[in-house]
């Protein structure tokens, strides 16, 4: 039997739709693909957020030893220094003045005292020496005087001219030895000179020692918990300007 040309198209459709249904129908049922995983046993991680203070077995409290104005803040809360590292550091132009007159009165003493030492010993002896000889000479002049006089050669008043010559000499001497005396190591000079140089020795390491507390270092290596001071800021002692927690 021969199939007319609308029986034929009408086939092929139907045909057509089959496949479609069959190829939607397979992708369908078609299992999906996906990428392999290995599972493998680990700590379970977890954050916690909370707010606490922070307790340190061994804390200490930095400030000023003086009233000052604050020249520098070096460090920051959380930061690190090591012991001797420079923290805070106040205006000084003041004390350094006071440890550069201090200096220059103990070079004076110091000088003094060399002095005596040298040229001022050695010119109260020789001051000695010419009032030795003065002495020695105006009581050779007395003896001769004397002798003239008991042989009618000269008068008394010449004895008297002569005698004080001679104790104007011996009060020269006189005053000559004890110099000599206080220019001796032991001597009333140089122990005062010494006395003047023990002062401004003391009172340059004093000005020194109070120079150096206006700069404030670490103590030891640790870590910055507290910060209450801005540069500009007047402090006095016995108030807490940083606190360190030891490392």
């Amino acid at each position: 039997m021969t199939l007319s040309s609308a029986q034929r198209r009408w086939g092929w459709g139907a045909a057509g739709v089959l496949l479609l249904l069959a190829f939607w129908a397979g992708w369908l049922w078609r299992h999906p693909k996906v990428d392999a995983v290995e599972l493998q046993a680990a700590p379970l991680v977890r954050s916690l957020q909370f707010s606490a203070r922070v307790a340190t077995l061994s804390r200490v409290e930095i400030g000023s030893t003086i009233t000052g104005r604050v020249q520098a803040v070096l460090v920051e809360e959380g930061a690190r220094v090591r012991r001797g590292d420079v923290l805070l550091r106040l205006e000084s132009d003041e004390l350094a003045a006071a440890l550069t007159q201090a200096v220059a009165a103990e070079r004076q003493a110091s000088a003094r005292l060399a002095g005596l030492r040298s040229t001022g010993r050695t010119s109260a002896q020789a001051a000695l020496a010419q009032t030795d000889a003065t002495v020695r000479a105006a009581q050779a002049e007395l003896t001769r005087t004397e002798q003239l006089v008991a042989q009618g050669f000269v008068s008394a008043s010449r004895l008297d001219e002569v005698r004080r010559t001679l104790e104007v000499a011996q009060a020269q001497q006189t005053s000559a030895r004890a110099q000599t005396r206080a220019n001796e190591e032991t001597g009333s000079d140089l122990v005062q000179a010494q006395a003047q140089l023990a002062v401004a020795q003391a009172t340059t390491e004093a000005a020194r020692a109070r120079l150096a507390q206006t700069t404030l270092v670490a103590p030891a290596d640790a870590q910055v918990l507290l910060r209450e001071v801005e540069p500009g800021q007047i402090v006095q002692p016995g108030k807490a300007l940083l606190g360190l927690a030891l490392a």
